[in-house]
């Protein structure tokens, strides 16, 4: 029977070049420091100035001895206090991924070949259980790479079960870092909650999972994505690619706008559609357009002030006066009787607007519609006009607008005028 060193040695991968291992000190970086070859390799530890004082100082201690034992040199290096929250909360993002940003930054910067982690099989399984319960698009389901750049991790494919038997066979002892335990953290959550209750066998599968998706996001080129005014891309080059490609650019941009919610598949279905069609395309996130080969997903801007006389672009969309009446549907609205300022913007859940049949929520008027919102202008006395044709429906004017004299106005897509 195979001895737990024995096993690791015959699954560990350990590239050439000059190496930089993480070392938090822990089970997994201790075990991972214990097998490198000591002439190529220094050990890194990333102080993050989030841990009680007394802790981290016997942390330290204790990883100075072990880096000695095993004649490998401990590099510390210590982030600036309030960095971490700093950047948490400039970027909306929770500590520990800040605090992991952070560290990867620092790590990357050293002047070695490879940075390793010692991640292994059963954070891979964490990684695919907690994307799949926090509702991440496929291609997130790939995991973590074995190789991301100069990232590299040894250990991937070894469990923690014979970390752990290794470990007390060498008799080595590690620190312990008590946010661990914290199970108000989603992956230690999963790691003291749900993974004990699966098989090796199903953490094989897990592992599987990650690897299959790898490999299907390997296929094809990805889309490249420029950002300037609005995010742009080539139309042959995103429907070259597949699938996956395909939804990933949606996400790398709902992502670059803000939006920490996940992309609702209907809106990714009906952009790839538009895409394909060279049309254009609304949502509640961002609009998009089609122009021969180029692509443009522009940004949503809430409110635009007005002075009544001027044509100007929207996010690509052409509002035009004193124009020619298109036909019996065109607004004409007399800009000399309203009460300034002229604002320009996109529905709101309170909105009203009244009609000649009546008042009208613009919720209910957007369901009758079958529209996702309306572009309206508005007054210091309330809603002028609702636009809308520019989905298929129809736009409307207010009552007290009605059969005055004025210019007339209307909202274009170049492309797709109705």
């Amino acid at each position: 029977m195979q001895s737990f060193k024995e096993q690791i040695l015959s699954s560990i991968i350990i590239p050439e070049g000059r190496l930089a291992l993480a070392f938090s000190g822990g089970s997994d970086s201790l075990a991972l420091l214990s097998l490198l070859p000591k002439e190529r390799s220094i050990a890194v530890y990333v102080n993050h100035n989030l841990r009680d004082e007394k802790e981290l100082e016997k942390e330290l201690d204790l990883n100075a001895e072990n880096a000695m034992r095993f004649g490998i040199p401990l590099k510390i290096i210590t982030l600036e206090k309030g960095s971490v929250s700093d950047l948490a909360q400039k970027e909306r993002i929770g500590l520990e991924a800040a605090a992991r940003k952070l560290r990867y930054e620092k790590l990357l910067s050293l002047d070695v070949d490879y940075v390793l982690t010692a991640h292994h099989k059963d954070d891979q399984a964490e990684t695919i259980i907690m994307r799949i319960l926090s509702g991440s698009p496929i291609y997130k389901m790939e995991g973590i790479r074995r190789q991301n750049g100069r990232i590299f991790r040894p250990l991937l494919t070894v469990s923690k079960d014979v970390i752990n038997g290794y470990l007390k066979e060498e008799n080595l002892s590690y620190s312990f870092d008590s946010t661990n335990d914290d199970v108000r953290y989603k992956r230690n959550y999963i790691r003291h909650n749900i993974l004990p209750l699966l098989s090796e066998k199903e953490k094989d599968m897990l592992s599987s999972i990650a690897l299959n998706m790898q490999k299907a996001n390997e296929r094809g080129e990805d889309v490249k994505i420029t950002e300037g005014e609005a995010f742009s891309f080539s139309r042959s080059d995103y429907i070259s690619s597949n699938p996956l490609k395909r939804a990933e650019v949606f996400y790398k941009i709902n992502g670059e706008l803000g939006y920490s919610s996940r992309l609702p598949r209907g809106i990714i279905k009906n952009a790839d559609r538009s895409i394909v069609n060279s049309t254009s395309f609304f949502c509640d996130r961002f609009i998009l357009k089609t122009n021969d080969d180029d692509v443009k997903v522009f940004r949503k801007r809430d409110s635009l002030l007005l002075d009544g006389s001027s044509s100007f672009d929207y996010q690509n969309l052409i509002y035009r006066v004193n124009t020619e009446k298109r036909d019996e549907k065109t607004l004409k609205i007399d800009f000399k009787s309203l009460s300034y300022p002229v604002v320009f913007r996109l529905s709101r859940s309170t909105d009203i607007i009244e009609l000649k049949e009546g008042r009208k929520r613009l919720k209910e008027l957007e369901k009758e519609y079958k529209v996702p919102y309306f572009f309206i202008l508005e007054d210091r006395n309330g809603i002028i006009a609702v636009f809308a044709r520019i989905f298929g429906a129809k736009d409307r004017l207010a009552k007290r607008l009605l059969n005055k004299d004025g210019i007339y106005v209307s909202l274009e897509d170049e492309k797709c005028f109705l």
